[in-house]
């Protein structure tokens, strides 16, 4: 049996065609076509989304096809999926169509003389101390500005990042920073602590040796992160166990309940363990985790247009650090 004949080469795209269709054709209703194309994957559920007929999907579909010069949608079943060309034309569409949201956000912000607006993507360490004095200073020098807080983790924050959905990040620098499309500003540094509550029988203890810690219960932040690697890696070098009784959290203010509720060990920045200590609910454990995985930082895309509200909460988180730990 003859082996079968190797599918054509595909012919090149026409660029002048391309660009002369981008240019005097295509329309932010064409992208927004394509993303519910993408996201819905029928006809008839599109043509509900949009407010327009399935032939008006279709048509507009056809066009857009007629204008770059190759399928973008192939069809399978009564679903419809992107071709390899449509996908990368999705991808740009999702940010063109986020560009001219922000645009509209910050046109509103000015007709309404308000002073902008900055997305900023937080890590758990920063949310306690310095992003509250952050705040209050962006806040002080520009009143109607206004800062949107999104708390998450890196494998959350990082994405956001990389569409232009947040400006920055704030958090302790990771692996998952270390781009070459990112660029950081490095803060301070804020080492990981063990903490325990004052009503813990080993804050009563003078001494405390690390196989003290054996068969305790741990609030621990979330499997995967860089701190859980870490605190497994260092408790194995001392001896003791992997953690079996455990809870995994990255809410600060609830982990510091928890540990005031049950007998367990967590942990925390220094800076907000030193302030529990101060007002008598927490104690640092005498037992080091390390060297730091890396200085709270601000992260942010070198490509990414610089707005006005954009650095000054830059400046401002800066200068609360800066205040903190002098």
């Amino acid at each position: 049996m003859a082996a079968a004949s190797p599918a054509p080469p595909q012919a090149p795209l026409d660029r002048t065609a391309i660009e002369s269709y981008f240019s005097r054709q295509l329309k932010l209703r064409h992208l927004q076509l394509l993303v519910a194309l993408a996201d819905r994957q029928t006809v008839a559920k599109v043509a509900s989304a949009l407010s327009v007929t399935q032939p008006a999907v279709s048509k507009m579909l056809g066009e857009m096809e007629k204008g770059i010069g190759i399928p973008l949608f192939e069809r399978d079943g009564r679903r419809i999926r992107p071709t390899a060309h449509g996908e990368c034309l999705i991808r740009h569409a999702r940010e063109l169509l986020l560009l001219a949201q922000r645009a509209s956000e910050e046109l509103h912000a000015m007709s309404a003389g308000t002073g902008g607006r900055v997305e900023v993507g937080v890590l758990s360490v920063a949310a306690p101390i310095l992003i509250p004095a952050a705040v209050a200073l962006f806040k002080q020098r520009s009143p109607t500005a206004t800062v949107c807080l999104h708390e998450g983790t890196l494998d959350q924050l990082v994405p956001a990042l990389r569409a232009g959905q947040l400006d920055m990040i704030v958090g302790r620098l990771a692996r998952g920073l270390a781009a070459p499309e990112f660029t950081s500003e490095a803060l301070f540094d804020d080492p990981t602590v063990i903490v325990v509550a004052r009503t813990h029988p080993l804050a009563r203890r003078k001494r405390i040796k690390w196989a003290d810690l054996t068969g305790l219960a741990w609030i621990v932040p979330s499997a995967g992160a860089p701190m859980h690697r870490h605190l497994l890696s260092v408790l194995e070098t001392h001896g003791v166990g992997t953690p079996i009784n455990t809870v995994e959290s990255v809410v600060i203010d609830a982990n510091v309940s928890m540990l005031q509720a049950y007998p367990m060990l967590g942990l925390l920045p220094r800076s907000h363990a030193r302030h529990q200590e101060e007002v008598g609910t927490l104690k640092i454990l005498p037992l080091s985790l390390g060297a730091p995985l890396g200085p709270v930082s601000t992260t942010w895309r070198i490509d990414a247009e610089d707005t006005p509200a954009a650095a000054l909460f830059r400046a401002c988180l800066s200068d609360a650090a800066k205040a903190a730990h002098r």
